[in-house]
């Protein structure tokens, strides 16, 4: 992003008055144009100086710095003076994390391979070491124990290769079609006669780790394998969280393309939630082309917050393909609830002020609706002895 400030002399100068305008961190930020000149002809015009943030890729945070205003010049006076500093803060847009990504989903028996990348959200301090290990090696061996990021390659996606194994066994149950999926993605369903096994990602717990907090206290990603089609048909692939509170944190809807478009073409996703007085999703549309159609982009999912009791709220965010014409009818949802974070539907009535007397001493109470109504609430109000008190109202109406 970019900063502006402006710089003005005070009073008419007998000589040209030059300014050096310097960043005290470049790697935050830099000055777009490092001097200014003010002449007796220009000197009450304010010239703007604009200042650009630079993108580290690093979860190092908002960092503060200053840009050095100095001068100098033949005017003896100007050259005298001080320089000044303006202060200014580089917000990061870097968070830390990994993304694993299934890019292809079976294995076999016969010793078909399926297949899932693994990069990093931003660039690490220091080294970062996962562990990969699978869960039931005779089903799954995976082709690397370890995977390192460094600062050179943290946004390379780095590929494990997971090889079914034939158990030559005859078992009570047939192996079948194991089911497989990142674990923050919604799972599919798997038939009883299964066999599933995991494949974890974890940060590992070393000193190289230990350079860098931020990821070595991140927590491990599980992918759930599955012998079965490997057909690489055109699709969309839109997971989410199961549910979203309302007045709550927001949560990830992760979208990618199944296969690689035409070459030259775009694939633009479209995203929007079936009850968008439920839930909202932003951005709403994603582009992918050949070179980033297994990368995956995030959306935000956040619960709308209303003051009805309405309850749990299930929808569905639907993300529709359009661009290519093997994506033109391709249509994928993800189910969602929304959980209501409203009290249920009730009403408070308040202490009474006071005893009445035969004096004409009154007593007053309050009500109110704990939430908000679908249409007006209307309350009779009668007292059971209008010989011993009588109220100044029949009825109470809510809107």
């Amino acid at each position: 992003g970019l900063a502006n400030f402006t710089v003005v002399l005070g009073s008419e100068p007998f000589a040209d008055v030059v300014f050096q305008l310097v960043s005290s961190d470049e790697a935050e930020a830099v000055v777009l144009v490092p001097t200014l000149t003010f002449t007796a002809g220009d000197w009450s015009v304010p010239q703007t100086v604009t200042v650009t943030g630079q993108d580290d890729f690093q979860d190092d945070g908002d960092v503060a710095y200053n840009v050095t205003v100095a001068v100098s010049s033949g005017d003896a006076k100007y050259s005298a003076l001080a320089s000044q500093k303006v202060n200014l803060v580089t917000e990061d847009n870097d968070v830390a994390r990994f993304i694993v990504h299934v890019a292809s989903n079976e294995t076999t028996e016969a010793g078909a391979t399926a297949a899932f990348t693994v990069v990093l959200g931003s660039e690490p301090f220091a080294d970062v070491v996962f562990d990969v290990s699978s869960s039931d090696e005779t089903e799954g061996a995976v082709d690397v124990s370890a995977l390192t990021f460094t600062a050179a390659d943290w946004s390379v996606p780095q590929t494990v290769t997971v090889t079914g194994q034939d158990d030559f066994q005859d078992d009570f149950q047939d192996d079948g079609d194991v089911a497989y999926n990142v674990t923050v993605a919604v799972s599919s369903g798997v038939d009883d006669d299964t066999v599933q096994y995991l494949v974890q990602v974890s940060p590992q717990v070393s000193p190289r780790n230990e350079q860098d907090t931020v990821y070595a206290s991140l927590p491990s990603q599980d992918v759930q394998l599955a012998c079965e089609d490997d057909a690489d048909a055109a699709g969309v692939v839109v997971s989410g969280p199961a549910n979203v509170t309302e007045g709550g944190a927001s949560g990830d809807i992760l979208v990618v393309l199944a296969s690689s478009p035409e070459a030259g073409t775009l694939v633009e996703v479209d995203l929007h939630a079936v009850d968008e007085s439920e839930v909202m999703v932003e951005p709403r549309r994603f582009v992918f082309d050949a070179t980033n159609w297994s990368v995956i982009q995030v959306a935000t999912i956040d619960a709308q917050n209303d003051a009805f009791d309405d309850g749990d709220v299930g929808t569905r965010v639907v993300a529709s393909a359009s661009g290519d014409s093997k994506y033109d009818v391709v249509v994928s949802e993800v189910a969602v609830t929304a959980v209501d974070d409203d009290d249920e539907s009730h009403f408070i009535v308040g202490p009474i002020s006071q005893n009445t007397s035969e004096a004409g001493a009154t007593g007053a109470f309050t009500v109110v609706l704990g939430s908000e109504p679908f249409a007006d609430v209307v309350f009779d109000v009668s007292s059971s002895d209008v010989t011993e008190g009588a109220v100044n109202v029949s009825a109470l109406t809510f809107t």
